[in-house]
């Protein structure tokens, strides 16, 4: 018998009126409708800048930690507003771990400025209370350390100086559920190392580094090439690399873990 399906809820926020963003969020909705995920969406803040992310995602994993746990969510996915679903066909559950992994909390990926948490699955799970709980604490308790990307180079130096947290982390490709723009005809580009870039067929784009009118014209350009539903990108899993990527990965995984 096939295990039980994961219950996945997606998370993001949307502050403002940017209509590129809400286009983006309805390619959010589709994919969601067609798995049955449940989406939370926050519009206003809860704390200053960017620490409203972890604390939004601290408040979701909290209420379902009080719940009985066969009524509760098991991950919960975040994906930051600039991010376009480009194939709506693609489960998340692909990318989680498997039952052979029941410590790994959180999947995060890596760029060339080391963690990005634009997108990422986390469990619903009291360690990840205890990781996000630091991550907002982080400024307070360490002042003078320069957290060049905020929120997100908090968490990294947790994972970096805290075995507690590193253990309970794994570091996927970027491309598999972050990956950044190549061409919006599927075609690679030269500014974006190859590995990070999104092919055909690949579940989502994220347009990190890009701001203002450059981030907006970027994912307009993405979003009509989503918005068209061409069969040449929104292929089924089983007509992407996903399925030989994730199996390889895990087991490399489980060979790295038995040498340890």
């Amino acid at each position: 018998m096939a295990a039980p399906k994961p219950s996945i809820a997606k998370v993001t926020i949307v502050f403002g009126d940017n209509s590129v963003y809400h286009r983006a969020l309805k390619t959010h909705e589709e994919h969601s409708r067609k798995f049955g995920y449940p989406m939370h969406v926050l519009q206003s803040g809860i704390l200053d800048d960017v620490w409203t992310k972890p604390a939004f995602l601290l408040s979701l994993i909290l209420e379902e930690l009080v719940k009985p746990k066969t009524e509760r969510l098991e991950w919960i996915f975040w994906f930051d507003a600039d991010t376009v679903v480009m194939n709506p066909n693609i489960p998340i559950e692909l990318f989680l771990p498997p039952a052979d992994f029941p410590d790994i909390h959180v999947i995060f990926s890596k760029d060339w400025n080391g963690l990005n948490n634009g997108v990422f699955p986390i469990r619903v799970h009291p360690w990840s209370v205890e990781l996000l709980s630091a991550v907002i604490a982080y400024p307070h308790y360490f002042p003078d350390t320069q957290l060049v990307f905020r929120d997100q180079s908090a968490l990294g130096k947790l994972l970096e100086n805290d075995d507690y947290f590193r253990n309970s982390t794994i570091y996927a490709p970027l491309r598999w559920f972050n990956a950044y723009r190549g061409a919006p005809d599927g075609s690679l580009n030269d500014y974006i190392p190859p590995e990070f870039q999104l092919r055909k067929g690949d579940f989502l784009v994220h347009f990190a580094g890009t701001s203002g009118s450059d981030r907006n014209n970027s994912m307009s350009t993405f979003l009509e090439v989503a918005e068209l539903h061409s069969p040449d990108w929104q292929l089924p899993p089983e007509a992407t690399s996903y399925l030989g990527e994730i199996e390889a990965f895990w087991a490399q995984q489980r060979i790295e873990r038995s040498m340890s």
